[in-house]
């Protein structure tokens, strides 16, 4: 074979090599692109300590529960050994008894505490709102890592309007309390 002809062949191949990774690369980068733009919809099924069933459809920019829809709510991710966690108990069920026929808080335990301790703290504090055990739910915690950038921190608030809509999503202790958080819900409802 001829200087030439191997030149030729080696060329193809170049060719035929860089058209199969240009092709892959512009793959990848559009599954990157489709992904980042993808909607995340799920459905995530809680149940509370007391045995309530809870489920939970997440879409773009919302979260809508089943039987509450009509509802301004509280979803916490908080724990019983957290001391700002602990602060907000107060005012969440001061929140409650006021405002009991338009609001409603969901509180996921992270610390993984048992079903027991978290009876114990129920009763302790006086607790009329939803507490469900965190233990079990991994995948709604990647989730919300996934979606809203949530480290990890507690507590965590999410704000959501009736109807499901996402009005804030507020990561570890605040400034203002949560009565001011739920004015200004009031407001952008």
């Amino acid at each position: 074979m001829s200087k030439k002809q191997s030149f030729i062949i080696i060329l193809l191949a170049i060719i035929v090599l860089g058209t199969i990774f240009f092709l892959n690369k512009n793959n990848i980068v559009s599954n990157v692109v489709e992904k980042e733009h993808k909607e995340i919809n799920a459905t995530y099924i809680f149940e509370t300590i007391d045995g309530t069933e809870l489920e939970i459809d997440v879409e773009e920019n919302a979260f809508h529960v089943k039987g509450l829809e009509d509802k301004i709510l509280f979803l916490k991710i908080f724990g019983w050994d957290c001391e700002y966690c602990q602060k907000e108990i107060p005012q969440l069920i001061k929140l409650k008894k006021e405002l009991s026929n338009s609001f409603e808080v969901i509180a996921i335990e992270a610390q993984e505490h048992t079903i027991e301790e978290s009876k114990e703290a129920i009763k302790k504090y006086g607790i009329n709102y939803y507490v469900i055990s965190g233990d079990t739910h991994k995948d709604f915690y990647h989730y919300l890592q996934e979606k809203y950038g949530w480290t990890g921190i507690i507590p965590l608030t999410i704000v959501i309007a009736k109807g499901g809509k996402v009005l804030a999503f507020e990561m570890g202790e605040k400034s203002y309390s949560l009565s001011e958080l739920m004015k200004a819900a009031l407001l952008r409802n």
